[in-house]
C-alpha cells in the first residue's frame, strides 16, 4: 500500500484562492418585515452525501515553507435529475480548515468532469484502495430510477477529476431500493464491492459483497456470486442502519447509521465497526460480523451520510447531509478505550 501522498505546491497554492462557501450580499428586509443586518450573508455548503479521501496537502507559507496540513476529500451531492436540480454540481473537492475561514469547498463543473449522463441521486463514493480512482454510486432514488448507474472517477496529481467509465448496477441479492453505503476492499490483490441498503423503517440491513474488476480502459464488472451478513444498528433509535461506509487497510468495515425525521431534523447518528473482510470462502474473501457492533462515536444533532478514512486508516472523517442546514465535514473523535491507538491525531 503506497504511503500518504503529498500534493504538489501548485495544488496547494490554487487551493488558497478558493472560497469556503458562497457569499451573498443582502441588506433588505425579509418577508417578516424585520430589517436584516447589513453586510454579507454566508451560506452553508450544500449537503455532503458521500465522501472519499484524495490526498494530504501542506499549505505553502510566505516563508516558502510548509504550514498547516490539510486533508483533501471528494464529496458527492445527492441532487436529482429533475428540472429543479439538474444543473446543480454533483461533486466537490473539500479541504479541511487551516484558519477560521473554515473548510474550503470547490464545486466541480459537471461538464468538466465528463459525466456521460446527468447523475441522479449520487449518495456514496467508494475509493479503490491504493489507486487514484473511485466508484460514484447512484442510490436508485427510493426505487424510482429505471437505470441506476455506477461511475468510475479518476484524478491526477492536480486533483483534476474525470469520469473514466460507467456501468449499470449489477443484479443484487436483494431488491435495490436506496443505497447510501458503498465501499471497495482489496484482499490478496483482488477487489471486492461492498454495499448496504439504508433500510428505511428497519434497524437492520444486510451488508453484501461481490468481486469487482476495474480495467485500465475504464471498464467495470461485478461478480455474480455474493456473500452477505446482517447488521443491526443499536443506536440511534429509529435510524436508517446504513447511511455511510468505508473499509480500512486491515479489512475493518465502518458504517454510519442516521436518524432523519425531515429537512429540519432533529438528526442523530452513530458510527460503528460492524464487520471485517477476511480471506476465505467461495469468493476468495468473506464478511464476518462484529458481534455486538462496536460503537465508535455518536453525533447527536447531525445526519452522517459519509464515512472516510485517511489513506485507508485512522483518523476517520464524516460528511453530513443536514438537509436545510447544509453540509459538514468533521474529523471524528473515536473514544473506544480498547483501542487507544486509533484515537490519535496522525497529523
Amino acid at each position: 500500500m503506497p504511503g500518504r501522498r503529498l500534493l504538489p505546491v501548485v495544488a496547494g497554492l490554487s487551493a488558497l484562492a478558493l472560497a469556503a462557501c458562497g457569499v451573498e450580499s443582502r441588506s433588505d428586509a425579509g418577508d417578516s418585515g424585520v430589517a436584516s443586518t447589513a453586510g454579507p450573508v454566508i451560506r452553508a455548503p450544500r449537503e455532503f452525501s458521500g465522501i472519499a479521501w484524495l490526498a494530504t496537502d501542506r499549505t505553502p507559507t510566505a516563508a516558502a515553507g510548509y504550514g498547516e496540513t490539510q486533508e483533501v476529500f471528494l464529496i458527492c451531492h445527492d441532487a436529482r435529475d429533475n428540472d429543479a436540480e439538474r444543473d446543480l454540481p454533483r461533486l466537490s473537492i473539500v479541504r479541511t480548515p487551516v484558519d477560521t475561514d473554515g473548510i474550503i469547498v470547490r464545486n466541480l463543473d459537471n461538464a468538466d468532469v465528463g459525466f456521460p449522463s446527468v447523475p441522479n441521486d449520487l449518495e456514496s463514493i467508494a475509493r479503490l484502495p491504493g489507486r487514484d480512482e473511485a466508484l460514484l454510486v447512484e442510490s436508485n432514488a427510493d426505487g424510482d430510477d429505471p437505470d441506476p448507474t455506477i461511475y468510475l472517477a479518476r484524478w491526477d496529481d492536480h486533483l483534476k477529476v474525470e469520469i473514466a467509465g460507467s456501468v449499470p448496477w449489477p443484479e443484487t441479492p436483494e431488491p435495490l431500493v436506496n443505497v447510501e453505503a458503498t465501499a471497495v476492499a482489496t484482499v490478496l490483490g483482488k477487489d471486492y464491492f461492498v454495499y448496504a441498503e439504508r433500510a428505511q423503517g428497519s434497524d437492520t440491513t444486510t451488508i453484501n459483497m461481490t468481486r469487482l474488476k476495474v480495467g485500465k480502459n475504464g471498464t467495470i464488472s461485478f461478480g455474480t456470486q455474493w456473500t452477505s451478513v446482517p447488521f443491526t444498528a443499536p443506536e440511534p433509535p429509529g435510524a436508517r442502519p446504513a447511511s455511510g461506509l468505508d473499509i480500512d487497510n486491515e479489512g475493518n468495515l465502518y458504517i454510519s447509521s442516521a436518524y432523519d425525521p425531515g429537512d429540519l431534523g432533529p438528526f442523530d447518528s452513530a458510527v460503528y465497526r460492524a464487520a471485517t473482510v477476511v480471506p476465505g470462502g467461495a469468493l476468495g474473501a468473506e464478511l464476518r460480523p462484529v458481534e455486538p457492533p462496536q460503537q465508535l462515536a455518536r453525533s447527536s444533532g447531525l445526519k452522517v451520510e459519509g464515512v472516510g478514512l485517511v489513506d485507508g486508516s485512522f483518523p476517520i472523517f464524516i460528511s453530513d447531509d443536514d438537509e436545510d442546514y447544509g453540509g459538514l465535514l468533521r474529523q471524528l473523535r473515536v473514544t473506544d478505550p480498547g483501542d487507544r491507538s486509533r484515537t490519535a491525531d496522525r497529523r
